[in-house]
């Protein structure tokens, strides 16, 4: 199986300012400076015949001038062609022009590395560096503006696994970094998932996968645990051989009931497949579902963000303009899940679930399916309190319990605080900036009784519009 390579393409300002001037210039060193070194060459060549030796110089020297320009401006373009940086478990392969420096030798293994460390700009992180400092040969800095901060995830994930004895701990602080701000820049997946197993799973002797373990006919390798506990696990994994993945893993314990079992497993099967068979913006895709050695799987794409639970945490409350944009995002994916002609129930709407990317779109991270699955199976609930439904909590849960669970992570992200369970959460007696309409429509969300909410989602939408509208009119 082929070893996971991270690659990522590296424009720098220099890199683009250089590569157009070669384009505007291309007459020049392309056709004209070929012309006359041609044109010297045979003027060299008479001149010499006839007896000029000096003209015969002169020409060969201003021939020599236009090779240079010629083959020099070539290699300058062949090496800026090259404009990916890789990096595998051997080293890192860097573009020739890399931010504002040449860097002749572009392989670095990692046997020449001796620190990977940042410097990092917390006012402005795409100021931020990585430096490289080699055992031969000078630092190499890589600006994160240059490479992406998709790709800084990446890199550090990569270095992490590989080579974690060479990482500064000035890396993690890059991270921590990075990932604050309104728009979220990029979050550890590791941290997302680390935060909602803990609050999800209680200890058992349940032991994860080991790293290197591969499964489903070998196509899918796991890289590193990101998270266990309980009866559950999350890992990266590597599927045939090159993309990054999340699987979750959910196992029944052996004491139980066998019927009683086997029928959690079947609902946990076709919930998956329901899953698997989603297409919506809003919703990280489920690639698989499958079981091996007793343990049942979730196949998730990697998703890059800030989880709104974290975005909270780090900025406060947030404005009711940047909530409504959200709870429209959020409302739409679930409408999507609600209206299908199997509907689906979330069963765990949290902010813990829910990522906001880059580009300012909130996905749906995770579903309850496996949640279930084990609650099925051993007769005990498990969920985040403070965001079920009095009807999930006997065991019922239906759509309207997604619209309680709406409501509550509505509440936690105008006022960061955990709404009380089972109760009906009022933002404007937390936060008084919060206008009385959105507060009062937070409150009919979570209503104990169901035939006191909104009674779909899509009632939801045109009033979350208007408030919106409104906002950004005010």
């Amino acid at each position: 199986m082929v070893e996971l390579v991270v690659r990522s393409q590296c424009n720098s300002s220099l890199r683009r300012l250089t590569d157009m001037t070669l384009n505007v210039t291309f007459p020049v060193w392309g056709i004209m400076a070929p012309a006359f070194t041609i044109g010297l060459l045979i003027s060299a060549i008479s001149s010499a015949q006839t007896g000029l030796q000096s003209k015969a110089v002169e020409y060969l020297a201003f021939c020599a001038v236009c090779l240079c320009v010629a083959v020099g401006s070539l290699l300058l373009k062949r090496a800026l062609s090259k404009d990916f940086m890789i990096v595998d478990k051997e080293g890192v392969r860097l573009p020739k022009l890399l931010g504002a420096s040449l860097v002749f030798n572009s392989y670095v293994p990692w046997s020449n590395v001796q620190k990977i460390e940042a410097n990092v700009n917390s006012e402005d992180p795409n100021n931020s560096y990585i430096t490289l400092r080699r055992l031969k040969g000078g630092p190499i800095r890589m600006s994160t503006a240059d490479i992406g901060p998709e790709f800084v995830e990446q890199f550090l994930l990569a270095s992490n696994m590989w080579v974690p004895q060479l990482c500064d701990e000035s890396l993690a602080n890059l991270q921590n970094v990075l990932r604050i701000g309104m728009k979220g820049e990029d979050q550890t997946y590791t941290e997302l998932w680390e935060e909602e197993l803990g609050r999800r799973f209680c200890p058992t002797s349940y032991i994860p996968l080991e790293i290197g373990k591969v499964l489903r006919n070998s196509t899918i390798k796991v890289m590193s645990h990101l998270a266990s506990g309980g009866l559950s696990a999350i890992y990266l994994c590597q599927l045939d051989g090159k993309k990054l993945v999340v699987l979750k893993e959910a196992t029944i314990p052996e004491a139980g009931a066998e019927n009683i079992k086997e029928k959690a497993r079947e609902m946990f099967e076709r919930e998956a497949s329901l899953l698997m068979k989603l297409n919506n913006p809003g919703i990280v895709h489920v690639l698989d579902c499958f079981t091996e050695a007793g343990r049942n799987y979730l196949l998730l794409d990697y998703v890059n963000g800030v989880d709104l639970r974290q975005l909270v945490k780090q900025n406060g409350p947030q404005s009711e303009a940047n909530v409504l944009e959200w709870a429209i995002q959020i409302a739409n994916a679930v409408k999507y899940l609600h209206e299908r002609e199997q509907p689906i129930i979330h069963r765990d709407l949290t902010p813990d679930n829910l990522v906001l990317r880059n580009d300012g779109q909130v996905i749906i991270v995770d579903f309850g399916a496996a949640n279930e699955l084990i609650g099925n199976a051993t007769g005990t609930f498990v969920g985040k309190h403070s965001f079920i439904a009095p009807e999930q909590f006997r065991g019922k849960a239906t759509t309207h319990s997604d619209i309680y669970a709406f409501g509550c992570t509505l509440f936690f992200l105008l006022t960061g605080v955990e709404p009380e369970a089972l109760s009906p959460s009022i933002p404007k007696e937390h936060c008084t900036t919060v206008s009385d309409e959105l507060s009062e429509l937070v409150e009919s969300c979570t209503q104990s009784e169901v035939s006191d909410r909104y009674q779909t989602i899509a009632q939801l939408l045109p009033v979350l519009r208007r408030l919106a509208s409104q906002t950004m009119v005010v």
